[in-house]
């Protein structure tokens, strides 16, 4: 039994760490969602949304050594291609051209947590 103890452990610690990851990445696209109802917000009331778009890059900016390392490259890649793009119109002032790309943005954050919780479709 005492043979057991390590490697069991050893299992545990790699649940514990999946799980908690599956819930900080999905925390953190949510907080991503989050800043693009803001700039949603403030292109409907006339804006450009530039402050929030900042802010949103800002955040995106900070976890991404971190995000690298258990993400895909290819989804953060088209994210923040996507993330550029729309702050490119932004200084473009190209509003109603900014509205499909927050939507793609929005659906790519969306990816990027569900790659990382754990099912079947996952595994397989």
């Amino acid at each position: 039994m005492r043979a057991v103890r390590i490697p069991i452990g050893v299992l545990a610690a790699v649940l514990v760490f999946t799980l908690w990851n599956a819930a900080w990445v999905t925390d953190r696209c949510e907080e991503w969602a989050d800043a693009l109802d803001g700039v949603t917000a403030a292109l409907d009331g006339g804006g450009n949304g530039s402050v929030a778009l900042e802010r949103l890059w800002d955040m995106w900016q900070e976890v991404q050594g971190y995000m690298h390392i258990v993400v895909s490259h290819t989804e953060l890649d088209e994210a923040e291609s996507l993330l550029a793009q729309a702050l490119a119109l932004c200084r473009q002032n190209s509003t109603e051209d900014m509205y499909p790309v927050l939507a793609e943005l929005r659906h790519q954050f969306r990816l990027i947590a569900e790659t990382q919780q754990i099912s079947a479709k996952n595994i397989f």
